[in-house]
């Protein structure tokens, strides 16, 4: 009997050791938390197969759909060992603070060791540099354009605009023959979207000095923009807002026909909608209002960074040394679209050519949206009051919308 019970013992104590192995090789992988979640998260697993496969460090994607819940997660989390060691974040004053808290890990280094050789683009970096320093890299550069329905277009004899007046006969074109020239999506922060197109178009420099703090939103020039937005309105060049997903079927259904919107819109449009990138649909960039100024490609470049007190901190800066790898990479582009180096090779006609186009530099000034270039306070501030110019878009309206958001402003770039 003793020596049944000690061989039990012992098949037990192997059975636990076996257990605590395969919960320690389990846990070994870096913990990646994202706001990014839904199918995002397969595909982000894929990704680490393939770092695993090459011989790196894996990472097991923790996503979420809920950023309020997200935010809150994350932050509650950061000053400990058990903090995820990679999760995306916001670029701006978000990362900022982060910084100023010593949260993150500086990645200037990792940048040109790793990132840029395999193919990222340098001038990204300035998108994630504070006091000098990188703190972040791409988990995706989105480019935004116009996304326009060629059979609308074919059918009115209409052409990509190269210049604005071509521009506005598109739109006039459109209403005339009762199609929405421009859908809109109702989400409360796309306010800023035309806000921002129409300045860059009008003069870069502006919008720079704008989310600066170098020029105040009561200048001349910005009323002048918003003076064109509002004819715009007006003229019913805009249709009424929706939810993202009306906007699409809107548009697939050729009842809208041009959105702005990433060109990585391409895959769902394809994919939920059956339309073929190149023959149904196609993407322009924003003519600019003056003849030989750079036209303006605004992006969204959402930072992944890398916890400095996580307990996975060192290894999860391995596998950002994987990350941009080409065949992991790949995956990102085949499965999600997204194209964040240059030695990927995307089949969309629509997204891939648009993303290889904006690396123009002498025909385009690419900045980075709004959304990002701002302090948080004012965008809080200003994607309200835009929404209210957008549905009351009076000359006293103007007045108080950006008189509104500068006094935010003059707190906020003090």
């Amino acid at each position: 009997m003793k020596k049944i019970v000690s061989i039990g013992c012992i098949v037990g104590l192997l059975m636990l050791l076996v257990g605590c192995g395969s919960e320690e090789a389990s846990s070994s992988k870096v913990e990646f938390y994202t706001d990014k979640g839904g199918e995002n998260v397969g595909i982000l697993n894929s990704m680490s197969d393939q770092i695993e496969k090459d011989g790196g460090v894996g990472f097991k994607t923790v996503g979420y759909t809920d950023v309020t819940s997200y935010e809150t997660a994350v932050q509650q989390s950061l000053d400990s060992e058990k903090a995820p060691g990679l999760f995306t974040w916001w670029s701006g004053d978000k990362l900022e603070n982060l910084v100023d808290n010593d949260l993150v890990v500086d990645l200037t280094k990792e940048w040109k060791d790793y990132y840029e050789k395999e193919g990222v683009n340098p001038e990204l970096a300035d998108a994630f540099t504070i006091d000098g320093k990188v703190y972040a890299a791409p988990f995706s550069v989105l480019y935004n354009g116009v996304i326009y329905n060629k059979k609308v277009f074919d059918k009115y004899n209409l052409e990509e605009p190269k210049t604005w007046d071509e521009f506005i006969n598109v739109c006039d074109t459109l209403k005339k023959n009762n199609i929405e020239p421009i859908g809109l999506k109702n989400d409360p922060w796309a306010s800023f979207l035309w806000f921002q197109e129409l300045i860059g178009s009008y003069n870069p420099d502006l919008y720079l000095g704008l989310t600066s703090g170098e020029i105040k939103y009561t200048d001349p020039e910005v009323k002048k923009v918003m003076k064109i937005w509002q004819k715009k309105i007006k003229k019913g060049y805009f249709g009424e807002p929706v939810d993202p997903a009306s906007q699409a079927k809107m548009f697939s259904e050729g009842k809208c026909a041009m959105m702005y919107e990433p060109s990585v819109a391409s895959k769902a449009l394809s994919k939920e909608y059956g339309m073929e990138p190149g023959k149904d649909f196609d993407i322009f960039v924003t003519p600019s209002m003056k003849e030989g100024q750079k036209q303006a490609i605004f992006f969204e470049a959402s930072p992944i960074v890398v916890s400095k007190k996580s307990k996975q901190s060192e290894d999860a800066q391995k596998v950002m040394q994987s990350f941009y790898k080409k065949d992991v990479q790949q995956i990102f582009v085949d499965e999600a679209g997204i194209i964040n180096t240059d030695n990927t090779k995307s089949d969309d006609p629509v997204n891939g050519s648009f993303v290889k186009e904006a690396s123009d530099a002498d025909k385009y000034q690419v900045m980075v949206r709004y959304y990002e270039a701002t302090p948080s306070e004012i965008v809080t501030v200003a994607t309200d009051e835009l929404w209210k110019f957008f549905y009351n878009p009076t000359d006293e309206m103007i007045d108080d919308t950006l008189n509104t958001i500068q006094e935010v402003a003059d707190g906020a770039f003090k």
